[in-house]
């Protein structure tokens, strides 16, 4: 599917329902001190290519989602740390506005959705 002028905000519904599935674009990270915060949207999911800490993962709704010093659905899980590891070969779901690996070559690639 190509993404069409004007954004994700001009596809069918049969095409914005696989927005919800990444298709809004990636970017791939790398970089210590690279902090991606997506122009429109928000992330949705991020695949660890290797293992991975976060220095910056916010989410959109701290009540609802994990990020650092939050710790999700109504406070009721463990609060995420910048010390906390993510294995390599895993992909989380969410919805976070901003992103930043700790350390360089933590690789990831983060999906975009509405």
């Amino acid at each position: 599917m190509a993404v069409q002028k004007g954004g994700i905000q001009h596809f069918s519904v049969q095409e914005a329902h696989n927005i919800n599935l990444g298709q809004g674009g990636s970017v791939f990270l790398d970089t210590d001190g690279t902090t991606f915060t997506p122009a429109t949207g928000v992330v949705i999911a991020i695949s660890m290519l290797t293992d991975v800490r976060f220095d910056v993962l916010t989410p959109e709704d701290g009540t609802k989602m994990f990020g650092i010093g939050v710790s999700g659905w109504e406070s009721k899980g463990d609060t995420l740390g910048d010390t906390d590891t993510f294995p390599e070969g895993i992909t989380i779901f969410g919805r976070w506005t901003s992103v930043s690996v700790m350390t360089s070559n933590q690789l990831c690639i983060c999906y975009m959705g509405s």
